[in-house]
């Protein structure tokens, strides 16, 4: 038995309970990052706007899998990126039950301004940790994930 299982620990020094928090705290920082910016911008929306700039065109169905958002969520998350002009929707041309999501040049020139802002705050917040510290913790939270996963 792995020491963590024969020793219960209170919830502030559980794995999950720190994982949830620093998930919520993720967002507030992201949310106020954007605001003072002039963007009113989710961390969501951000994760769409920067997986359409990797690879644009991508099936929305796809998009919402990526970011493990509920279906209700992602059609309102599309309509107000949609209604701010930073992206398109379309049918595919292949298979007409598909919807594909595109950037638009505002939606592109967002992504590119935010991109450097959330570069410099990654920089902030990651910099006191060594390369090491973080592929180890990306590998774990890798692992974690996986066993998540094979659940749902």
């Amino acid at each position: 038995m792995s020491d963590w299982q024969s020793n219960p620990l209170a919830i502030e020094d559980s794995i999950a309970y720190r994982v949830h928090r620093l998930a919520r705290l993720q967002r507030k920082h992201f949310a106020n990052l954007a605001r003072r910016h002039g963007l009113d911008l989710t961390a969501e929306m951000w994760f769409i706007l920067n997986r359409l700039r990797r690879q644009d065109g991508r099936p929305q169905n796809a998009l919402g899998d990526a970011i493990f958002s509920d279906r209700p969520n992602l059609t309102r998350m599309f309509a107000r990126l949609e209604s701010r002009g930073w992206i398109r929707r379309s049918a595919d041309p292949v298979d007409g039950r598909k919807v594909l999501i595109w950037l638009t040049a505002d939606g592109i020139d967002v992504h590119d301004r935010f991109s450097a802002v959330a570069g410099e705050a990654r920089t902030r917040l990651f910099g006191g940790l060594s390369v090491e510290d973080l592929a180890q913790a990306s590998a774990t939270l890798a692992r974690v994930e996986a066993e998540l996963l094979k659940d749902l």
